[in-house]
């Protein structure tokens, strides 16, 4: 936010994640977090997950309010989700409500829009298979669409369907938000058909696209009733137009 607007209370954010025992997971939706502070800074956040990993959404959203501070009155509750689905729809209002109902100071609770689907992840994604080598501008290109809410046997059925009609270049684009074990069982498969195939948006061990930061922001920005997040810097937007 720029310094004229400085003074003005904003609220905080709880992001909101799925969760898994592995430890990946996890640590690749900190650094994704962290770069969304990093780009709003002073912004009060923190991470939460419904099942399998911690911290939980009541601790997490306590966490936010141990303060009372200003910008703690309200919380945009945003649900790092790559599409809309019972989680989204149910299990997040369920557990938000019943954690805000404990505290001694509730906040406003703001929900935000999931992640997905957006133009914004579209253009994430490509990032993320460039990074493996494939040129997505080639024409020549067909990329397969690898996601949690597809079995990775239709990944395989789907290259060996392209080999079959003659395909000569074919990756897998990766619409995972963070490593797991079904990323893994995917990645092991397209590598074994000799295929590239695109890392998750988020990784321990990498920055996550500038795009899928801004998408983080925008959802923000959208449940708060704020300015719009900024424009992506010149690469980035070029990749979103490509």
């Amino acid at each position: 936010m720029t310094a004229p607007h400085a003074h003005i209370s904003r609220p905080a954010l709880l992001a909101v994640a799925h969760g898994s025992r592995d430890p990946r997971h996890a640590a690749s939706l900190r650094g994704l977090l962290a770069a969304v502070c990093r780009a709003r800074p002073g912004l009060r956040a923190e991470l939460g997950f419904l099942d399998l990993c911690g911290p939980d959404v009541p601790t997490a959203l306590a966490r936010l309010v141990a303060a009372a501070h200003e910008d703690t009155r309200r919380v945009v509750v945003l649900p790092l989700f790559l599409s809309h689905g019972y989680h989204v729809g149910h299990d997040i209002p369920a557990v938000t409500t019943q954690a805000r109902r404990v505290l001694r100071r509730p906040p406003a609770l703001l929900v935000a829009d999931p992640l997905g689907p957006d133009p914004l992840l579209d253009a994430a994604m490509r990032r993320r298979l460039g990074e493996q080598g494939p040129d997505c501008a080639d024409s020549d290109l067909d990329v397969v669409v690898a996601s949690a809410t597809i079995a990775p046997t239709e990944t395989t059925s789907a290259i060996r369907a392209l080999r079959s009609a003659g395909a000569s270049r074919i990756a897998v684009a990766s619409y995972f938000l963070a490593p797991g074990l079904l990323y893994d069982r995917v990645r092991a498969d397209a590598l074994a058909a000799r295929v590239p195939i695109a890392a998750p948006l988020t990784t321990p061990d990498s920055e996550p696209p500038a795009e899928l930061v801004q998408l983080v922001l925008e959802r923000y920005a959208q449940a708060a009733g704020m300015r719009p997040a900024p424009s992506l810097p010149a690469t980035a937007a070029a990749v979103a137009a490509a």
